[in-house]
């Protein structure tokens, strides 16, 4: 796409903490995390039409450009709740890797419906919007949000929580995709198992307390996936054992493995020692932002 009418910012995020605490009757998942933005992004542009059509053009492999697609399922919905909206056309630039547990088509659904909100001037508030990605997927609300939060129910009530402001992490991704439901159906709720408390994790926020941060990092879905996926097991070993790492996790279901560095410096001199190692490696900072619009 050559002409546009606005450029957005779509920004990743990882889950500092995930626990998977109960199963609803709809057969969602209840659960505990924080999400946590990252500068890693997707650029979504946008163009008005003057029909009702919505188009979607993505060069990356992997990516659908039909109704399969999360934005073409954004654009959608407001054209379905607003009658005499016009089209729109999207590109999409990716940047995230997809199904990687860093959530890209959350990320780029949000940037839709800040992204028309503002272009057509529909003066929905952000309340409203997180309330209208609900209905897109359960990471949309906080892509919407965006810095960091407390996320219960399906991880669309949120709390805002103070973000890291100079914090980097390093992520290493194998190249292959977790199935998410798969993830989660692993998990026995009727076991008992120790855990980390999120309310410990979310004192340290508060705090801006790294060290404690990096330590109490926790994912319950790590267990049943690292376990299948002995990769993702290897790419945490040698996070874990790399002089500057502070702490590792995956994030979400994977099989994107995040560990926090001691600085900028440091995580750029571990992506290029890791470039080779694995089919996606990117020194990056925490961010505050969710969805940036230019």
């Amino acid at each position: 796409m050559v002409d546009f009418d606005m450029r957005i910012r779509a920004h990743a995020k990882v889950n500092l903490y995930l626990d998977i605490i109960g199963k609803r009757p709809d057969g969602y998942h209840e659960i505990e995390t924080i999400f946590h933005s990252i500068g890693l992004h997707d650029d979504v542009y946008l163009r008005r039409r003057t029909d009702r059509q919505i188009t979607v053009h993505c060069e990356h492999p992997y990516v659908p450009c039909d109704p399969r697609n999360l934005a073409y399922r954004a654009a959608k919905l407001l054209l379905d709740d607003i009658p005499d909206l016009s089209g729109v056309d999207i590109e999409i630039r990716k940047q995230i890797p997809v199904a990687a547990g860093l959530g890209g088509g959350s990320a780029d659904a949000a940037a839709v419906l800040c992204g028309m909100n503002t272009l057509f001037s529909l003066g929905f508030t952000r309340t409203d919007l997180m309330r209208l990605g609900a209905q897109l997927g359960a990471d949309v609300p906080f892509c919407i949000l965006g810095g960091a939060a407390l996320g219960r129910g399906i991880g669309e009530i949120l709390t805002p929580l103070p973000p890291l402001e100079e914090a980097w992490i390093l992520l290493a991704n194998p190249g292959f995709e977790i199935p998410t439901a798969w993830a989660y159906q692993q998990i026995n709720l009727s076991l008992t198992r120790p855990k980390k408390n999120v309310i410990i994790l979310v004192r340290c926020l508060r705090n801006d307390d790294f060290v404690d941060i990096a330590r109490h990092l926790y994912n319950g879905l790590e267990v049943p996936v690292l376990s299948k996926y002995p990769a993702i097991n290897k790419i945490k070993t040698k996070l874990n054992k790399y002089p500057s790492s502070c702490g590792v996790l995956m994030s979400g279901s994977g099989a994107t493995v995040f560990a926090f560095m001691q600085s900028e410096v440091q995580a750029n001199l571990a992506a290029a020692n890791f470039e080779s190692d694995f089919d996606f490696c990117r020194a990056t900072p925490m961010s505050s932002a969710g969805v940036c619009i230019f």
